[in-house]
Formats: structure tokens, C-alpha cells, sequence
């Protein structure tokens, strides 16, 4: 399931399921570039993986970013071989208690980020006739999530783009598909909850997995790695669940 030899570029690449997938690529041999949108925690990527080939802050819901952000990583390391949509955004809250400027972050973040950073990677990788793209989502946006509607739904439509898109682009050796990870132990899980105790939370959620434990970003990362690399040569249109069971869909 190798990713050896390619370029794989990891958005919100610097912490959680993201750094977890940089990481896993470059125990693989791939040359990786990190995104995300806080100068901090790429310094803290660079810290733990000295071997990134390229870590820049950009935002991916503002698409001049976007297209700068991929051609400086051209000049650096060279052509994106495997994308990696992993960059996210939400808080938990009643849908009836928030207000229009969060709806556009998390709709901005979660969907056009994604929209934006594969109509650049598509354009290099069409012309190529090769290359992968794995986007991920959230069983949220198959099942719903009381707490995380517009997330939901932006994660929703991403599942319905990537299978647009993996239907457009298939025969020209393009293959896009998502991983939607369960409860995943990263910062961000153990800092969003409603009253700020985040072990009540994931005990209540460990009830309601089958395999009765939450993710490690190391078997999320496992997921994506698995679907962009050569043994899912054969593998487009997707949505792997990493959710312990929690979601069978």
C-alpha cells in the first residue's frame, strides 16, 4: 500500500488525524508537504518530522490562497502526486444557538476548501493522467450529528463531490476517495465539548462503539494512506468508515 516515491500533500497536515497521515507517508518513502492555517503548529510539525519536504500556512477556504499555496509547493518539491483533504473545522453547538458567521467558516473550511484545493490538484494531476485524492469527512455527513448540523452537511456534500468527481475522472487514471473517521483521540475531540470534560464525553461515546474504544489518529491515518496508494490501484468512488463500528453504513 505504498506511497513511496510520491509527493503527497496533508491539509491541516500539522496535528491530530493529519500529522498522523504525514507522518505514515514519510515512514513509506513519500515526500510530504503540510498545510494548515496556524504558523504555530507547523513549527510544531517541523519539530516532529524533520524530514517534511514542505510545510506552508494557508487557508484553504480562500481560493487565491489555495492556488499560491500550490504553486509555491511546485517550486519547492514539485508536482502533487496524492492530495490529502484533511483540513477541518467545527464546534459543538445547537444549530438554532449559532450565528451566520460560523456557518460560513465551517461551510468555507469543511466544502470550498476542499473544492478549491482539488480543482488545483485536478489540473496538474488530468493533465498527467494520474494521481489520487483522498478527502476526509465524517460519518456526521451520512448519519447526521445532533450538535454539528452545518458540519454534517458540509461533510455530506463532500462525500457527494468526491463521488461527482471520482466518476468525472476516472479514466484519466485520477481516483478519488474518502475516509469519514468515528471518534478519533486529537485535540480537538478532547477541547470541543459543551461542558469542557472531555474524558465524561469519551466514555459516553466508548458505550456506543462496538470495539468499545476510540480511534488512534494512527489507524485513521492507516485508512488514507491505504486508499491513495497502489494496492487501492483499483478503488475510486468510495467512503471507508473508520468508526469502530459505530457507523454501518
Amino acid at each position: 500500500m505504498s506511497v513511496r516515491g510520491l509527493t503527497v500533500l496533508v491539509t491541516g497536515g500539522a496535528r491530530g488525524i493529519g500529522r498522523a497521515v504525514a507522518e505514515g507517508a514519510l515512514s513509506e518513502g513519500a515526500r510530504v508537504a503540510v498545510w494548515s492555517l496556524n504558523p504555530a503548529s507547523l513549527d510544531e510539525a517541523r519539530a516532529f518530522m524533520p524530514a517534511l519536504s514542505w510545510a506552508d500556512a494557508v487557508d484553504v477556504g480562500d481560493r487565491d490562497a489555495v492556488s499560491a499555496g500550490f504553486r509555491r509547493l511546485e517550486e519547492q518539491v514539485g508536482p502533487v502526486d496524492v492530495l490529502v483533504n484533511n483540513a477541518g473545522y467545527t464546534l459543538t453547538s445547537r444549530f438554532m444557538e449559532e450565528d451566520e458567521a460560523y456557518w460560513h467558516r465551517v461551510v468555507d473550511t469543511n466544502f470550498w476548501g476542499v473544492v478549491y484545493t482539488t480543482r488545483e490538484a485536478l489540473t496538474r494531476m488530468l493533465a498527467r493522467q494520474s494521481g489520487s485524492i483522498v478527502n476526509v469527512v465524517s460519518d456526521a455527513g451520512r448519519v447526521g450529528m445532533g450538535g454539528e448540523s452545518v458540519y454534517a452537511g458540509a461533510k455530506g456534500g463532500v462525500v457527494a463531490f468526491s463521488k461527482s468527481i471520482a466518476q468525472e475522472t476516472a479514466k484519466s487514471g485520477v481516483r478519488v476517495n474518502c475516509v469519514a473517521p468515528g471518534p478519533t483521540r486529537t485535540r480537538i475531540l478532547e477541547s470541543n465539548t459543551e461542558d469542557g470534560d472531555a474524558e465524561k464525553l469519551i466514555d459516553k461515546m466508548i458505550r456506543r462503539i462496538p470495539l468499545r474504544r476510540i480511534a488512534e489518529p494512527a489507524e485513521v491515518a492507516a485508512a488514507v494512506l491505504f486508499l491513495a496508494g497502489s494496492a487501492a490501484s483499483h478503488i475510486t468512488g468510495q467512503v471507508l468508515s473508520v468508526s469502530g463500528g459505530l457507523t454501518m453504513v
